[in-house]
């Protein structure tokens, strides 16, 4: 099975942002990928994967999130997102 080609960081920023905001219902501005999570207004883990969970259905990756307790800023969503797998 052919791997996706990986998503470029800076779409998978962007759309991380996106999600963020969407699921928080709050604007999430100058997100980068050293912004902590902890930072952020609304974040918390059920919205933690709510947005991974979108994040993957827009890039049609799967990710092993068995290492949530490991993800503190935006940059480790975006290492998920592009070290994910086909599903």
């Amino acid at each position: 099975m052919t791997q996706p080609p990986r998503p470029d960081p800076a779409a998978v920023l962007a759309a991380v942002a996106a999600i963020l905001a969407r699921v928080t219902a709050r604007p999430q501005p100058g997100l980068t990928a050293t912004t902590p999570l902890d930072t952020l207004d609304g974040v918390d883990s059920l919205r933690l994967l709510e947005t991974i969970a979108l994040a993957e259905e827009q890039f049609g990756v799967a990710v092993d999130t068995g290492g949530l307790d490991n993800v503190a800023t935006v940059g480790d969503i975006i290492r998920l997102i592009i070290g994910g797998t086909a599903p």
